[in-house]
């Protein structure tokens, strides 16, 4: 007899190990671009600033991956929605509905809040629709 999957209560934009693969490859490229610059000589304009926007490319990937943790989490009290580094707290309070988006994009769930703006829940797939609705009515 297999046992229910135990319900996620954290959805990632993408899967975690994914900015270290980025950031991975970033020190790569920036390596080998400072390899690049020891090795190469004499060097010639159009090599070198081959060679530094290859340097940029990686310093940037590795910049880059510090930022990627957007999802959503469930939590008793609220629901926390993370955007890059800002990270926004929405309680049963500031919450007035949970729907989905319109048909042509059905893959994502908006929060309503009191004011009337939305909010994207990021990373939360359609069928957790209900779940939510009943997590937001306090069931």
């Amino acid at each position: 007899m297999t046992t229910p999957a135990p319900q996620e209560d954290q959805w990632l934009m993408q899967p975690r190990w994914v900015p270290a693969l980025r950031a991975g490859i970033g020190l790569l490229l920036a390596g080998s671009a400072v390899a690049a610059l020891v090795l190469v000589r004499p060097w010639r304009a159009p090599a070198l600033a081959l060679i530094l926007a290859w340097l940029a490319l990686g310093i940037f990937l590795v910049w880059a991956s510090r930022f990627e943790r957007s999802g959503t989490r469930l939590e008793a009290d609220a629901i926390t929605v993370v955007e890059g580094r800002r990270p926004r707290r929405l309680t049963r309070e500031d919450i007035l509905d949970l729907r989905g988006e319109p048909p042509q994009a059905p893959w994502r769930l908006q929060a309503v809040l009191r004011d009337g703006r939305t909010v994207t829940l990021l990373g939360v797939p359609p069928g957790e629709l209900e779940r939510l609705r009943r997590w937001h009515s306090g069931v």
